[in-house]
């Protein structure tokens, strides 16, 4: 007993009094558009179709960039050959809606074929503020400055609940903010769900949350709990994103979001804090260049010998 009140005091506090000052030395992929020649190598390294590179008209291309279905492998940042892709220092990324989560660029076709970034494309849906006053017209005045949450895993990988772990810890001390786990949802106020929502987890997360009292909020959390990440949607085991089954309020991109971020989405869906759309391009020097991860050897077939 003595020991463990020896150590403590030798330690002393370790909690962060602002669990956002520090900065992570990597984060999400930002594209500097306005130097972009949309020549599709970053789409085509993308292992699960965040970027995307569109041709609605023979002479227009629309490059988007999804951070819902992002994991940060920074494979684009590798593949782009201008150097226009770098990851960004950002991690507390939180929108309200996926179309929240997407950058869409236009650029026009010369008559060489070279494209030039015109604009940016309008986000599709609700905006950042009336998505806010919405939000808060459903909670106000019913969870206060305090919120019960009880976490669903639908299929994860278990990588998110450990940052989801990491926040109870006393460097972050989720607990303090008035936010606390529960066992039951029908003591929370809040449904944390991570991971794709598997076919066998379906019926498990609709109970859930038709079992939660009103009004219930619901915050996505991870790639694949935001858009089903590298798993995908519709295929034989996995439904996809957690808004394929039940209604999302917050969605929390990351593979896996870091404490911070988790944090700083759970305080968004308290409206304690404004939700941030897109990550900012690091301030400091390029980023630095990255070995492409090397290709798989193809499995011999039996006329190859």
């Amino acid at each position: 007993m003595f020991r463990i009140l020896s150590k403590s005091l030798k330690t002393g506090v370790v909690t962060k009094a602002d669990p956002f000052e520090s900065r992570p030395p990597l984060g999400f992929p930002v594209i500097d558009f306005a130097r972009c020649t949309a020549c599709e190598e970053c789409a085509h390294a993308c292992p699960t179709g965040a970027i995307a590179l569109a041709a609605p008209a023979a002479d227009r291309r629309q490059l988007s960039l999804s951070y819902a279905a992002c994991i940060q492998c920074r494979e684009c940042v590798a593949a782009c050959p201008e150097q226009v892709v770098a990851s960004g220092r950002d991690v507390e990324v939180a929108a309200y809606t996926r179309e929240q989560l997407t950058q869409t660029a236009s650029f026009d076709l010369d008559g060489m074929g070279r494209a030039r970034f015109t604009h940016m494309e309008a986000q599709a849906g609700p905006g950042l503020e009336e998505s806010a006053a919405r939000l808060r017209e459903r909670i106000r005045g019913l969870l206060g400055r305090s919120l019960h949450v009880r976490e669903v895993d639908a299929g994860s990988c278990n990588g998110c609940e450990l940052e989801i772990t990491a926040t109870t810890n006393p460097v972050f001390d989720l607990e303090r903010f008035g936010i606390h786990f529960v066992a039951s949802p029908r003591h929370a106020d809040l449904l944390l769900v991570t991971g794709p929502v598997t076919r066998n987890m379906e019926i498990a997360l609709r109970r859930t949350y038709e079992a939660a009292p009103e009004p219930r909020v619901v915050v996505a959390v991870g790639a694949c709990g935001c858009s089903g990440g590298i798993f995908g949607e519709g295929t034989y085991a996995s439904i996809g994103g957690v808004d394929r089954v039940v209604p999302v309020d917050v969605y929390v991109p990351g593979c896996p979001p870091r404490p911070q971020a988790i944090l700083n989405g759970l305080l968004v869906a308290m409206g304690v804090r404004e939700a941030r759309l897109n990550p900012k391009a690091p301030a400091a020097s390029p980023e630095p260049a990255v070995t492409p991860s090397p290709a798989r050897p193809r499995a011999r077939g039996v006329d190859e010998g």
